[in-house]
């Protein structure tokens, strides 16, 4: 680990994005929570997130990309939970969330500005995913060997916070299944050998065991979701039926009483405590919300209290500083109906987005990679807005590494669309003899042709 954190850093001084793809390695593998020498006694995150700026401001410069909503939205939600610090109700709890959850949506921001190019978007999918499978693979691997349970951890780390709490994994785990399958078909960086396609659906199918080793209730509705989402987006969709429709019947005969009888408290939320004490804190929120528009500063639930009314388990109870567990109640709650506001309004437009950039690049071949990380990042959302209803990530890494892959993707259509419109055409085209073919991003210069004066020409097309 020690060496991949320096090579991370290393590399980078030649090329600078390297440090951006460290910072994710960092942030989701956590090599300092597994670490028993040096790394556990250093800030990883922060050196290899100033390398990472740095780089950019001193060595990296050039094609920004185009302002869009979704960045807007980016820098002004990190602006605004910031804020809420000033009103928050437990500010001690409120500056220890802060410390972490600002520098994901800050530094979630700043990664268009330096993923570019599709060798540069492919690098972020792979450190994203490989990072993530370092934690479910082994989790897998022991749900397929033994089955799973709720509560017990399986994977790297331990606790009950980060990756180790199961409905965080189970729904980080199912929105990595539509980016693996896109790398099967679509990988650049690594070598081509048959077995390969089958590496990355092995990586999807242990990140379904886990998923569904868990036995959180989350997963089977993010799955659901998963499954309808990805079959609406496929051209093979009778192909596509069949494997899920096998993967569910593997499923209801595979599966243990335990797990089919957590999933039957869907249903029965009132006689299952866990459910029923959501409904309560999500109907305290909304009594919350009412006083406090402007919601309740981070970890606001500390201040929560809720009425457990008597049943044929027990008297009836008050019970302080319940969790929101949902990204939706979790926002208005921490930060009021405008942070929810921005919440709801960035996840919808990134949605548009990807659907727009899908069908500008169906009618071109050499684009059908756009096409399906498009696809593979609506799945992923579409499974962290239905997951995350009943799970309290808002401010987990993977929902706002997905928005800015979609933003760096977006960036690389619009930079090729203007470099397809600066072609010269008709008879002065045919005048020119072009010597090679140049990407996209090759009509603006980056640091080592700037040092050496050396510049290249755009001349590619669109179409």
């Amino acid at each position: 680990m020690l060496f991949a954190y320096v090579s991370f850093l290393g590399l980078s001084a030649s090329a600078p994005f390297v440090a951006t793809l460290g910072y994710v390695w960092v942030d989701t593998f956590q090599p300092q929570a597994v670490s028993y020498i040096l790394l556990n006694q250093l800030p990883v995150a922060m050196i290899m997130g100033a390398a990472a700026v740095g780089g950019y401001v001193l060595l990296d410069r050039r094609s920004p990309p185009p302002l869009t909503l979704q960045s807007v939205l980016q820098v002004m939600m990190a602006i605004w939970v910031t804020a809420t610090l000033v009103w928050a109700q437990a500010p001690d709890a409120a500056w220890e969330k802060w410390d972490w959850a600002f520098k994901t949506v800050a530094f979630a921001a700043f990664m268009p500005l330096v993923i570019r190019s599709r060798v540069q978007i492919e690098a972020f999918a792979q450190t994203y995913v490989f990072s993530l499978a370092a934690n479910f693979v082994p989790f897998g691997l022991k749900v397929l060997i033994s089955g799973g349970g709720y509560g017990q951890n399986l994977g790297l780390e331990g606790g009950n916070s980060g990756l180790s709490e199961g409905g965080l994994l189970s729904t980080s785990c199912l929105m990595a299944i539509p980016l693996a399958v896109f790398l099967a078909s679509n990988s650049q960086l690594l070598p081509k050998f048959k077995l390969l396609p089958l590496a990355y659906w092995g990586i999807a199918g242990l990140a379904l065991a886990t998923a569904l080793g868990t036995y959180e209730r989350s997963a089977l509705v993010g799955l659901v979701v998963l499954g309808l989402y990805m079959w609406t987006r496929t051209k093979h969709k009778i192909g596509f039926g069949v494997v899920v429709i096998i993967t569910a019947c593997i499923v209801m005969f595979a599966t243990s009483h335990a797990w089919n009888a957590r999933v039957d408290t869907i249903v029965d939320f009132e006689h299952e405590n866990s459910a029923y004490v959501r409904l309560l804190v999500w109907k305290w929120t909304l009594g919350f919300v009412a006083n406090h528009p402007f919601g309740g500063g981070f970890s606001s639930y500390i201040v929560d209290h809720i009425e457990l009314p008597a049943s044929s388990a027990g008297p009836g109870a008050t019970e302080f500083g319940r969790a929101f567990h949902s990204i939706y109640f979790e926002v208005l709650g921490e930060h009021g109906y405008p942070g929810l506001f921005m919440f709801l309004l960035l996840a919808g437009s990134t949605f548009l987005m990807l659907r727009r950039l899908a069908k500008k690049a169906r009618p071109h071949p050499e684009l059908k990679w756009v096409v399906e990380l498009s696809n593979a990042l609506q799945s992923g959302l579409a499974v962290f807005l239905t997951s995350g209803a009943f799970v309290g990530i808002a401010f987990q890494p993977m929902f706002w590494y997905f928005i800015s892959m979609s933003i760096c993707l977006n960036a690389y259509m619009w930079r090729v669309e203007r470099a397809g419109a600066q072609v010269v055409t008709g008879w002065r085209a045919m005048a020119m003899v072009p010597s090679r073919s140049y990407s996209p991003v090759a009509e603006v210069p980056g640091w080592r042709q700037r040092a050496t004066g050396v510049t290249e020409p755009p001349n590619v097309r669109l179409g």
